[in-house]
């Protein structure tokens, strides 16, 4: 079993501004899809192809065969990732986006949690802190105008078991790391691809719209740029970050994303940002602060 990766202060804090910086750019990842879905591509099959670009991209730094140690380790890791990334992407068409959001970003409690109870950390003020700051600012920006965020349809309980996803492959992540990143964004990117396709076959046999496809000769050269561009950098950089800060403060900086997405959808898409959504965002860059720059 590989043993965590020994990081130094500047390490850690280039990986959490990484995880921060991606939290941040997935929260604009909303404009390409609804393009691409206005070409006739559904959900279920941009998924396919974007985990169908990214699974190719680390296969240059995997030709040698010591690249493939502990690749078993390292598939349960990509396995619980790519599947809760997928399950996520699929409560966003079957649920409200502030009750999946909310839901998924739960991840820092579990994450918290498990490393608590299975490895004996100490919650340290700093972390409660971050926590309640990040909570408290997603709750000024999407707010709880339909009530307390419980789950209550098919793509609520998909949205809270991909956070317990998340934060267990995460977590296990950061517990047993890979010596590159190259194996774990291949995994990654094998188990959302596995996850994808069962999915898409599933909302075919039920004829969701997530499952249609039309247009894919005009579509398809953007779905394969944006998957470049978009979703192969962040997996990078993420899955590198993921094994050397610990699952609840890349839970915290994914936070980021909440944010962004307010601020792009308010630029781009008319949505209100008034002083709620202000103030949110405030505490969410507080909490990064105090994530970032505190002790654990």
């Amino acid at each position: 079993m590989t043993s965590r990766t020994a990081t130094s202060p500047r390490q850690n804090l280039w990986a959490s501004l990484a995880v921060a910086g991606c939290g941040a750019m997935w929260g604009g990842f909303w404009y390409p899809l609804r393009l691409l879905e206005s070409f006739g591509i559904g959900g279920a099959w941009l998924s396919i192809i974007f985990f169908a670009v990214a699974v190719v991209s680390p296969l240059p730094w995997l030709l040698r065969r010591s690249a493939w140690e502990g690749f078993g380790n390292q598939l349960v890791n990509g396995t619980l990732m790519g599947l809760a990334f997928t399950l996520y992407t699929v409560s966003l068409v079957l649920t409200d986006v502030i009750h999946a959001i909310l839901l998924f970003y739960l991840t820092p409690v579990w994450s918290t949690l498990a490393g608590m109870f299975l490895f004996r950390e100490r919650l340290t003020f700093n972390r409660g802190l971050a926590m309640v700051l990040g909570f408290g600012g997603m709750i000024f920006i999407l707010g709880f105008e339909e009530g307390v965020p419980i789950p209550r349809n098919a793509g609520d309980w998909l949205a809270l078991v991909s956070g317990m996803l998340w934060a267990s492959g995460t977590l296990r992540s950061f517990m047993r790391p890979s010596k590159g990143v190259s194996l774990p964004v291949f995994t990654f990117c094998l188990g959302g691809l596995a996850a994808s396709i069962i999915v898409m076959l599933v909302a075919a046999g039920l004829d969701s719209h997530i499952a249609h496809l039309s247009n894919v000769r005009e579509g398809l050269p953007w779905a394969i740029l944006f998957a470049v561009v978009f979703f192969v950098p962040p997996n990078f950089l993420v899955l590198w970050a993921a094994q050397r800060i610990d699952s609840g403060r890349v839970g915290i900086l994914l936070m980021t994303e909440v944010l962004a997405g307010a601020v792009t959808a308010a630029l781009f898409s008319g949505e209100q940002f008034g002083l709620m959504e202000l103030t949110g965002t405030a505490l969410i860059v507080c909490a990064g602060l105090v994530e970032v720059l505190g002790r654990r």
